[in-house]
C-alpha cells in the first residue's frame, strides 16, 4: 500500500527549469512558464515542492487555482483565492503595505463591489501594480493551477501578464492545465494557440513516470521491496500516472491480473471523461474497449454496425477528445490510457461485451487480416472466445495462441494463454482432442513458459503436476523427460542437490533406453554439477560423452550444450580449446534458436576469459549475453541474472564500479536470496570496497542460510569478502577464521586462483596483526609461512594441470603480492616489490589492487626515508582511490598523507596549455606521438586503460580532429613537443 504522501520522484528538470526562470525574476526579467499534463501526472505536487523552495529562496509566492464547475465559472476565481491567501499569510497590514493601493482596489472591488474598476484593463493593471509593489521588496512566484477551469476572464488576465513587458519586472508566473482532452472551442485551446502568447511564454509537460521511476515511487512508501511483476503491472495500468498508481497499489486491485476491479477513485474520475460525448462516439468506444487495449482499424469498420459516416464522425469526436490515438499512417487504434478501456468496459452490460466477443472472433476466423498485426489472429481469437465463454473454442486456440508465443519468444503471453488452457481443461468434453496433445504436454509447455518469465517456482508446480499426469511409470522415456526438465528447474532457483537427485531418477528411467537427445541433457547436467563443484575435469569428461551422444544421434542443440559445459570445464583448466568450444556453441545455439543455451554460453565465455585475464574481454562477452537477453525481454530470468551477474564481477575487477552495482542490483534486489546469491556476493565486495559496511553486512547475512553448493567461485569469494570486511575493521581475529574457513572449502577442487586469493588475505591479515602486537609476530609469522606454502602449492597445481596456464598473469600477481605481504609480516618491507605488484596489476587493468599496492608502496618508502617517493606514490594511490569511491583506501591514504605533510588537496599552480590541454592529456598526446597505444600509455602512467580513452577523447575533440592519426600529424606539425 503507498500512503499519502511518498518520496518526491523525477521531475528534476522540471524543478531545475523553473529556479532558473526565478533566478531570471530576481534579476529583473519577468517569465511565464506553462506547466501541462494529464490528471494524476503530479502537476500540484511539482509546484508544490517548487513553491517551498522558492520561499526558501526569499521569494514571496502567491497562488490561486480554478475550481472544478458545473455551470459557468466564477469570475477571476483564481484571482480571489490569490487575493485571499495573500492576506491569511501576511496579515492584512502586511499585505496591504506590500500590495499597495492596487492591492486594496481589488479588495474593495471583490469585497464591496465599491470601486469604479469598469473593465478588465483595470483589473489588470490593478493586478500588474500589486504584483510590481511586492516585487519592489522580493522577487514574486505567482503560481495558477488547473487553468482548465478558469473562466475566460483568468484567462485574458494570464494572457495579459504573459505577454506584458518583461524588462524591470521580478515576476515568475506559473500555471498549471491539464493537456489532454481540450477542444477547439475551448478558451483555453484558444489561448495556447495564440503565437504571441506562446512567443513569450514557455511550454512544459509533465511526462508520466518511467518504469525505474515508478519502482522506486512505489518502494519509496512501503515497508518491504514490491513484487517487481506487480510494479510493472502497475505501470501498464496506470500509464505511469502518479495518482492512478497511488490509489491502484493502495486497493490491491492489481493482485489478480485476471479480475482487476478498478477503485471507485478512479472510475470516477475516468467516467467523468465521458460526459458530453455522442452516442455514436459511445458506441465506438464500447466495441473499441471489448477489442482490448488496441485493435484494428479494419475490424473496428466491420463489427462496429455504424455506417460510414457515421463511424467517421464518431472516431473524430473521440480523437478530439483524445480517447483513442493512432500513429501516423497506421492502421491501429489505441486508447490512450488502459484505464479507460477499462472503465469503458466494466460499464458495458455483459451481454453485449459478449455478443461483440463473440462478433470478433468469429470476423477473425472469417478474415484473419482483420486482426491487430501479422500473426496475431489465433491469440486475439483465444482471448475472445474465452470473454464470451465458448470453452471449446477458447481451449483449442489458447493452446495454439500459446504455441505461437512461446515459439516467437513471446513468453509472457504464452504463460497468459497455457494457463488459461489448463484452467479450461475440465470445462471441455474430450480437452485433449480440442488442445491437439495430452495435458502434460500443455503442463510441459506451461512450465517452460512460466520459467522464461522468471516465474521458475510456477514452473516446478507445472512440471510436479505433469510428473503425476504421466503416471506410474509406464512411459519412462517421457517420465525421463520430464525429470530432466524439473532438475534444470531446481538448478535455477539454487537447490542444487534436488537438482542432482532429480537427474539421478531421470538417468534411471532412461538407462534402459537408446541414446537420445534427452539422455545427453541428462548426462551435460552433470557434467554441470562437477563444474560446480570445483571439479573441472571429471565434469569435462562427463561433457565429452554428452557430446558424443548428441553427435550420434544428431540432436545439433544437444551438441551445442555439451560443447558449452566442455568448452567451461577446459577454460577452467587453462585449455584455450575451451574458448574454441564456448564460441562453436554460440554459433550452435543461434543456428537452432535455443535461448537457453545461447545465453548459457555467453555467461560461460564471460567466465572463461575473466579465468584468463582477459578482464575486458570478459566484461564485453558478459555485457553482449545481457544485451541479448534484454532484447528477448528475458533480463529478469536466471540467465540473465547470471549474465548481469558476471558482467558486474569483471567491472568490478575494471574499476567500474558504478555502472557494475548498476547492473548488479538490478538482478538482486527483488529477488529472493536462494535465486540471487551471486548478485549479492557480488554487491557485497562493491560495498566493501566503498565502505558501505552496513548495508555489505546485511547482504552477506542474507545469504547466511541458503544452501550455497561447492562452487568454488562463490565459496571463495564469499570468505574472501567476509576476511576484507573484517580486515578493513581491524577485526584480525574474524579475518583470519573466515581465510581458514575459506581454504577449507576449496583447498581440495582444481581451482587454485581462489587458494591464491585467500592465501593473500590470509598473509595481509598476519602482517596486520603483527604490525598491531609485537607479542604476536612470531605466532603470524607461523600462520603466513604456511600459507605462503599453500600458496607456492596453488600455484604449482596451476602450472601442472593447464595448457597454457589459466589466468596466467593474475597467479603471477598474486604470487607477487603473497611475496610482499610476507615481506610486510617479517618486517622486510620492500618498495620496490611493492612498485613490481603495482605496475603489474595496472597492465592488467585492475585499479583497485594497483592502488592498495601504491599505498603500501608509499608506507614502505617513509618506512625507508624516502619522503618525496612516498608522498608521489601516496598521491597516486589517493586519486585511483578517490575515483574509485574506494572509501577505506582513502582513509588509510588520508592517515598517511598528515604523517608526510602531504596536502592532497594541493594542486600545482595553473597553467596555460596549447588548445586548453590538461596536463594528463598533454602527457598522454605525448606519448602517443611517441608510438604508445593505449595500453602502454595507460602502464606508462600507471592509470587504467579507460582513462587514456576518455583523455584521448577529449584531446582530439580539443585539437579538433577525429583520430590518433590526425592528431599526431597536427602534434608535429606545430611542434607541440619540440
Amino acid at each position: 500500500m503507498v500512503p499519502a504522501e511518498a518520496e518526491f520522484i523525477g521531475r528534476t528538470d522540471q524543478l531545475e527549469l523553473l529556479a532558473r526562470r526565478l533566478t531570471d525574476a530576481r534579476q529583473g526579467h519577468a517569465r511565464t512558464v506553462l506547466i501541462g499534463g494529464e490528471a494524476g501526472i503530479g502537476k500540484s505536487r511539482l509546484l508544490s515542492r517548487f513553491a517551498e523552495s522558492a520561499r526558501a529562496a526569499g521569494a514571496h509566492v502567491l497562488s490561486g487555482a480554478g475550481e472544478e464547475h458545473f455551470g459557468d465559472p466564477m469570475p477571476y476565481g483564481p484571482l480571489l483565492e490569490v487575493l485571499d491567501s495573500f492576506g491569511r499569510e501576511y496579515g492584512e497590514s502586511r499585505a496591504a503595505v506590500l500590495g499597495g493601493d492596487a492591492y486594496e482596489r481589488l479588495i474593495a472591488f471583490f469585497e464591496l463591489g465599491a470601486d469604479s474598476m469598469t473593465a478588465p484593463q483595470q483589473v489588470f493593471l490593478a493586478v500588474r501594480r500589486m504584483l510590481d509593489g511586492i516585487a519592489a521588496d522580493a522577487p514574486v512566484v505567482l503560481i495558477l493551477e488547473d487553468l482548465h477551469w478558469a473562466d475566460p476572464s483568468t484567462l485574458d488576465l494570464v494572457r495579459h501578464l504573459g505577454q506584458t513587458r518583461a524588462e524591470n519586472r521580478r515576476l515568475l508566473l506559473v500555471a498549471s492545465f491539464r493537456s489532454g482532452g481540450l477542444v477547439r472551442d475551448d478558451p483555453l485551446w484558444q489561448l495556447l494557440a495564440s503565437p504571441t502568447f506562446l512567443r513569450r511564454t514557455e511550454r512544459l509537460e509533465l511526462p508520466a513516470f518511467t518504469l525505474p521511476e515508478l519502482r522506486r515511487f512505489i518502494n519509496s512508501a512501503a515497508n518491504e521491496a514490491v513484487d517487481p511483476e506487480l510494479i510493472e503491472r502497475c505501470l501498464e495500468w496506470s500509464d505511469g500516472i502518479p495518482f492512478y498508481a497511488e490509489q491502484l497499489m493502495a486497493t490491491g486491485v492489481l493482485d489478480n491480473p485476471e479480475d482487476v476491479r478498478l477503485p471507485a477513485d478512479i472510475s470516477s474520475v475516468v467516467l467523468a471523461r465521458l460526459g458530453g460525448l455522442g452516442k455514436d462516439a459511445l458506441r465506438v468506444l464500447r466495441v473499441a474497449a471489448v477489442a482490448g487495449r488496441a485493435m484494428s482499424r479494419r475490424l473496428l469498420r466491420t463489427v462496429s454496425g455504424l455506417p460510414g459516416e457515421a463511424l467517421r464522425d464518431a472516431l473524430q469526436e473521440c480523437f478530439d477528445r483524445q480517447m483513442l490515438v493512432t500513429g501516423h499512417e497506421e492502421d491501429v487504434y489505441r486508447f490512450r490510457h488502459a484505464l479507460l478501456r477499462e472503465v469503458v468496459y466494466q460499464m458495458t452490460v455483459r451481454d453485449t461485451r459478449v455478443d461483440l466477443h463473440m462478433a470478433m472472433a468469429q470476423a477473425l476466423a472469417e478474415d484473419s487480416r482483420l486482426c491487430l498485426a501479422e500473426g496475431s489472429a489465433v491469440a486475439e481469437q483465444a482471448s475472445h472466445w474465452y470473454q464470451a465463454g465458448m470453452w471449446p473454442q477458447a481451449l483449442s486456440f489458447a493452446v495454439q495462441a500459446g504455441e505461437t508465443a512461446a515459439r516467437t519468444l513471446a513468453f509472457a503471453s504464452a504463460e497468459v494463454q497455457f494457463t488459461r488452457a489448463l484452467k479450461l481443461w475440465q470445462r471441455v468434453a474430450d480437452p485433449q482432442l480440442q488442445a491437439g496433445m495430452s495435458r502434460d504436454q500443455v503442463l510441459l509447455w506451461a512450465a517452460e513458459a512460466a520459467r522464461w518469465t522468471g516465474h521458475v517456482d510456477r514452473a516446478l508446480a507445472h512440471i510436479r503436476q505433469a510428473i503425476a499426469e504421466v503416471g506410474d511409470g509406464t512411459d519412462p522415456g517421457r517420465l525421463g523427460e520430464l525429470y530432466e526438465r524439473r532438475g534444470t528447474y531446481l538448478w535455477e532457483v539454487g537447490r542444487r542437490a534436488d537438482s542432482v537427485a532429480a537427474l539421478r531418477q531421470a538417468s534411471a528411467l532412461l538407462e534402459a533406453g537408446p541414446a537420445s537427445a534427452v539422455k545427453a541433457r541428462v548426462l551435460a547436467g552433470f557434467a554441470l554439477a562437477h563444474l560446480q563443484a570445483g571439479r573441472y575435469a571429471d565434469g569435462h569428461h562427463m561433457a565429452a560423452a554428452a557430446l558424443t551422444m548428441a553427435r550420434d544421434v544428431g540432436a545439433r542443440a544437444e551438441e551445442g550444450r555439451a560443447l558449452n559445459i566442455s568448452g567451461l570445464a577446459l577454460g577452467m583448466l587453462g585449455d584455450p580449446e575451451g574458448e574454441v568450444r564456448l564460441r562453436a556453441a554460440l554459433e550452435i545455439a543461434r543456428s537452432v534458436d535455443h535461448i537457453e543455451d545461447l545465453l548459457r554460453a555467453y555467461g560461460n565465455l564471460g567466465l572463461v576469459l575473466e579465468h584468463a585475464g582477459r578482464t575486458r574481454e570478459s566484461a564485453s562477452a558478459a555485457m553482449s549475453g545481457l544485451a541479448e537477453a534484454r532484447k528477448l525481454h528475458l533480463a529478469n530470468t536466471r540467465q540473465g541474472g547470471v549474465l548481469a551477474n558476471n558482467a558486474s564481477a569483471a567491472l568490478l575487477l575494471l574499476g567500474e564500479w558504478e555502472e557494475a552495482e548498476k547492473i548488479v542490483t538490478e538482478v538482486s534486489s527483488d529477488r529472493r536470496p536462494e535465486e540471487s546469491l551471486y548478485p549479492r556476493l557480488t554487491l557485497a565486495e562493491i560495498k566493501v570496497a566503498r565502505g558501505e559496511h552496513a548495508q555489505a553486512r546485511e547482504l552477506l547475512v542474507s545469504i547466511d542460510n541458503v544452501e550455497h553448493g561447492k562452487d568454488p567461485r562463490f565459496l571463495g569469494p564469499l570468505h574472501a569478502v567476509r576476511a576484507e570486511l573484517a580486515l578493513w575493521q581491524d577485526d584480525f581475529a574474524g579475518a583470519a577464521e573466515e581465510v581458514e574457513r575459506g581454504l577449507a572449502a576449496v583447498q581440495d577442487g582444481e581451482n587454485g586462483l581462489e587458494v591464491l586469493r585467500l592465501c593473500v588475505l590470509g598473509l595481509r591479515c598476519a602482517a596486520d596483526r603483527a604490525a598491531a602486537s609485537d607479542a604476536y609476530r612470531a605466532v603470524a609469522i607461523t600462520v603466513g609461512d604456511r600459507l605462503a606454502l599453500l600458496a607456492r602449492q596453488a600455484e604449482q597445481s596451476q602450472s601442472q594441470s593447464s595448457v597454457a596456464g589459466p589466468a596466467g598473469g593474475e597467479v603471477v600477481q598474486l604470487v607477487r603480492l603473497c611475496k610482499a605481504e610476507r615481506r610486510r609480516l617479517r618486517a622486510a618491507d620492500s618498495a620496490t616489490v611493492w612498485g613490481e605488484v603495482a605496475a603489474g596489476w595496472v597492465k592488467l587493468d585492475r585499479p583497485y589492487p594497483a592502488a592498495y599496492a601504491r599505498w603500501r608502496q608509499a608506507v614502505a618508502a617513509h618506512a625507508a626515508g624516502d619522503r618525496d617517493a612516498a608522498r608521489q606514490r601516496a598521491r597516486e594511490a589517493y586519486l585511483v582511490a578517490k575515483s574509485l569511491g574506494a572509501g577505506p583506501l582513502c582513509d588509510v591514504v588520508v592517515e598517511l598523507a598528515r604523517k608526510l605533510d602531504l596536502d592532497l588537496a594541493d594542486r600545482p599552480a595553473a597553467t596555460k596549455y596549447p588548445y586548453d590541454l590538461t596536463p594528463a592529456e598533454l602527457d598522454t598526446l605525448r606519448l602517443l606521438c611517441e608510438g604508445y597505444g593505449p595500453a602502454r600509455i595507460a602502464a606508462a602512467r600507471t592509470v587504467v586503460i579507460r582513462t587514456v580513452q576518455t583523455q584521448l577523447g577529449s584531446v582530439y575533440r580539443k585539437l579538433g580532429v577525429h583520430s590518433s592519426v590526425e592528431a599526431v600529424a597536427l602534434a608535429n606539425r606545430e611542434r607541440l613537443f619540440d
